[in-house]
């Protein structure tokens, strides 16, 4: 799910209330095996959630930290300012992900490319290798050794047929190399 938005409280003040309101919700059902997974967003207007040090916040403070992990979205943490496109950049976005918030929090990525370029904070997908995240920022995640069992999920515009994502599939396991090295 995404954070949700400060709606002018500032962002202090709606980081403490969505970490609240998590806690109230754990509390209601502590026998829940559910992790909550709080999804990364491109930080349109006042929405929550934009940049890794906030996740982080949200963790510290929610009590049961077993149950919350991240959802990490491409299109939406490109579009927040996190450059994946190059391989360095990649690097060392993903670096700053581990140090911030924990590689071991990443349960499932979106895979999705923006119409918009980075740091643009809006929040508009695109098919795999169209837009501006290229096939190149899809290349380094699909081959990252750490993210072999974390599962990714299609999240570009949808036909009915579904061709489309057979479309991005197909596009996806052309970046995969054959032999990974360990």
């Amino acid at each position: 799910m995404h954070p949700g938005s400060h709606t002018g409280s500032g962002e202090a003040r709606g980081l403490t209330r969505v970490a609240r309101h998590i806690n109230r919700l754990f509390d209601s059902i502590p026998d829940n095996k559910v992790t909550l997974s709080l999804e990364t967003t491109a930080g349109q207007g006042s929405t929550l959630g934009y940049c890794f040090e906030q996740l982080a916040e949200i963790f510290e403070l929610v009590e049961d930290k077993n149950r919350i992990g991240v959802c990490l979205d491409t299109c939406h943490i490109f579009a927040a300012g996190y450059p994946i496109s190059d391989p360095g950049d990649y690097k060392s976005t993903i670096r700053q992900f581990n140090k911030t918030v924990g590689i071991k929090k990443l349960k499932v990525i979106h895979l999705n490319d923006s119409k918009t370029d980075i740091g643009s904070r809006k929040d508009r997908h695109e098919h795999i290798g169209k837009g501006f995240i290229g096939k190149e920022g899809f290349r380094n995640m699909v081959n990252d050794r750490r993210l072999e069992k974390i599962p990714m999920v299609l999240e570009t515009p949808k036909n009915e047929d579904l061709k489309d994502d057979v479309k991005n599939l197909k596009t996806l396991r052309a970046l995969v190399k054959n032999s990974r090295p360990k």
